[in-house]
């Protein structure tokens, strides 16, 4: 690959402001594509120290296997859309990708570089993405696709920036599927709402993926997270700080702190019969994966 492939495109040269939270009401289907008003997480806000505790909690391992598999065929040029702290750049980079990760906040990409030094870090918005078409063999979206306010915009610029026979991959929740259980959903009961609104059902992802130019569109998991914790080794662990994942992040004071006192509550009743209360963790990821003609 020449070395100004990946340069930006002249329509997209920009720098993405802030991303601020703002609070609404849809009108769109459930797990749709249109775009709409919905909550947002500021991760210029969010400390990366918070955001890795999801990673000393749980090592992702599934995640990781179906990463390694989608780019086993390569050398592969890969794209991480929504890279976060960079926790899966290096994870690439190491199986002989070469890996561009791309992040709206600069809290997190300043994270990223020190978590992949050589990857390349671009920070712009993922409905806008930065580069000319046909520069990247894979594309990838990791517990990203819900902060995206235009979800069929981005796929169409992912199916953009893709070759011929290339393929792009989300992996995420599906709160639609109604099989999980989660403490921040028991306790925090806003959450489940707000990442049914945030979240895509599979069947409306891969519809969109259809909508947008790929083909062979297609779900399966890849993660199943099964666990019980106690309160104490929760807050020990970092898991009821607000920035520990996006689902508390978004929830305004009053009902973060009426969650709070939900937890605080239940613990004393478990202790007046004698027992520890667990915060119960069974969840599913879910690969969505579609190629380009």
């Amino acid at each position: 690959m020449r070395r100004n492939e990946l340069a930006f495109s002249p329509v997209d040269r920009r720098k993405a402001g802030r991303l601020r939270i703002s609070c609404g009401v849809s009108t769109r289907l459930p797990g749709s594509a249109r775009a709409s008003v919905m909550r947002t997480a500021d991760y210029d806000s969010v400390s990366p120290r918070s955001y890795n505790a999801r990673y000393r909690d749980e090592q992702y391992a599934g995640v990781q296997d179906a990463l390694l598999s989608f780019v086993a065929k390569g050398p592969h040029d890969v794209l991480d859309v929504g890279a976060g702290t960079g926790r899966w750049l290096q994870v690439l980079a190491d199986a002989g990708c070469r890996v561009t990760g791309l992040d709206l906040s600069e809290r997190m990409l300043a994270s990223a570089k020190d978590a992949a030094p050589a990857v390349r870090l671009v920070q712009g918005r993922a409905e806008a993405l930065p580069f000319r078409d046909g520069v990247f063999d894979r594309v990838v979206c990791v517990n990203a696709l819900h902060h995206f306010r235009d979800r069929l915009e981005f796929l169409k610029r992912a199916r953009r920036v893709l070759r011929a026979g290339g393929e792009f991959m989300s992996i995420g929740l599906d709160p639609h599927a109604g099989v999980d259980v989660w403490w921040v959903y028991d306790y925090f009961p806003e959450t489940l709402a707000l990442d049914r609104e945030r979240f895509p059902a599979a069947t409306f992802l891969r519809a969109d993926m259809l909508a947008a130019g790929f083909i062979g569109c297609h779900t399966r998991e890849v993660q199943h997270f099964e666990r019980a914790v106690s309160l104490a080794a929760a807050r020990a662990l970092g898991l009821l700080e607000r920035d520990f994942t996006s689902q508390l992040t978004i929830l305004s004071d009053q009902e973060f702190q009426a969650g709070l006192e939900r937890l605080f509550r239940a613990r004393e009743r478990a202790y007046a019969g004698g027992a520890e209360l667990a915060l119960i963790t069974n969840l599913r990821l879910y690969a969505t994966i579609g190629s380009t003609p």
